[in-house]
């Protein structure tokens, strides 16, 4: 695998090595913000854009025996790892596991008590989100709920790493994707205009910091070595200035130099915006 950590959709960094790494680097404040979104026993939720599945053993176990989860992905390997955690038993609910597209989902108006998507949106540009929140809508039960977790990536550090090259970098390509009205892996603080252009009523945003300082677990070690490699390409692709660069790329050449360092520390923001569909 290259170190775009690329699937079959062409997405960048959404196969299941990377998701379940960065999964586990910040398992704590991701799960504390699917339980922020208030999913009851027996309730029917759609995880839309599953990905590798690490949401989807809590859903099950907050919905319950009497509950059921949906999860659907675009790309059928990470379905295909989803697939395996059932056959474990890590999950505790019926579970409908699907292939298909945020964009045209596979079911019907007001299935759902609560929809949940994390980091889909910055793949779509605006127009596609826009139509996605509308599929949202679609399939939530009236009185039902929306959640949409993302990153705001204009705020990632990894200590002593200059912050600003970071803020460069981002800064960058937030100029190319508005050529191509691509939301981003920025537009965790963005997203409430979607939900109230979808007629959602009841917004409600909270962000959360994911903050590790040394010393680095193995799993989290894999995280940001992969990180730094795909990072240091980005850069190089998209033009970022050449001292810049060389500071990316002699970071990701010898990742342990600065993940051994006393003083590292990763910080990550993300933001959920919840919704709900009138009664």
């Amino acid at each position: 695998m290259s170190d775009t950590r690329m699937t079959s959709t062409g997405h960048a960094v959404s196969d299941a090595p990377w998701l379940d790494l960065h999964f586990w680097t910040a398992r704590a404040e991701y799960e504390e913000a699917l339980r922020f979104v208030g999913i009851e026993p027996a309730w029917t939720v759609l995880d839309a854009g599953c990905g590798s599945g690490g949401y989807v053993p809590l859903l099950c176990e907050l919905v319950g025996s009497e509950g059921q989860v949906a999860a659907l992905d675009l790309a059928p390997e990470n379905v295909a790892h989803v697939e395996r955690l059932v056959h474990e038993g890590h999950c505790a609910a019926s579970l409908d596991l699907r292939v298909g597209s945020v964009l045209d989902l596979p079911f019907a108006d007001a299935t759902f008590d609560c929809v949940w998507c994390a980091n889909v949106a910055q793949y779509l540009a605006e127009t596609e989100f826009a139509h996605a929140m509308a599929e949202f809508r679609r399939v939530t039960k009236p009185g039902g709920l929306v959640a949409v977790k993302d990153t705001d990536g204009t705020l990632l550090q990894l200590l002593p790493l200059d912050p600003e090259i970071w803020a460069r970098h981002v800064a960058l390509r937030r100029a190319k994707a508005a050529e191509t009205g691509i939301l981003g892996s920025w537009c965790g603080s963005s997203l409430a205009r979607f939900f109230r252009q979808a007629g959602l009523t009841d917004i409600v945003r909270r962000s959360w910091l994911v903050e590790r300082w040394a010393p680095v677990p193995p799993y989290a070690r894999q995280f940001h070595a992969m990180g730094l490699r795909y990072h240091a390409k980005l850069a190089a692709e998209n033009g970022l200035s050449p001292s810049d660069c060389a500071a990316l790329a002699a970071a990701a050449a010898d990742p342990d130099r600065l993940l051994d360092d006393p003083d590292f520390c990763f910080r990550e923001v993300f933001v959920v915006t919840m919704g709900q569909v009138p009664a």
